[in-house]
């Protein structure tokens, strides 16, 4: 019984970190949609951790700027717009937190990604 006590405790524990993972939420903060990516769980001072939180910082940026329909071409480079925006803006949260890692040892910080 503690065995699988044991396991299933293990489980929960390697699930959490990947549930946490997931879409970033979209909050509206000073009247845009605002994505906040938490890089907590990654080693920033790693290229595959920098690598992960541009990941994730391009799906919040697709998420809050991007719909999957069909649309005119201006829609489409508004959307285009918008994404590029937000991009730039997050990568100099970004280039901070990856600068903080080197002389840090640890953060909890987030990255907020709006559409412009």
């Amino acid at each position: 019984m503690q065995t699988v006590r044991a396991a299933l405790l293990c489980a929960a524990l390697v699930a959490a970190p990947a549930f946490a993972q997931g879409e970033a939420p979209v909050i509206v903060e000073g009247g845009r949609p605002t994505a906040v990516v938490s890089y907590a769980d990654l080693n920033l001072a790693s290229n595959s951790g920098v690598a992960t939180l541009n990941g994730r910082v391009s799906r919040a940026a697709s998420n809050i700027c991007v719909s999957n329909t069909r649309k005119d071409l201006s829609a489409h480079l508004a959307e285009l717009n918008c994404f590029k925006s937000a991009m730039a803006g997050a990568k100099t949260q970004i280039d901070r937190a990856v600068a903080d890692s080197r002389t840090q040892l640890a953060s909890s910080g987030a990255i907020k990604v709006a559409a412009r």
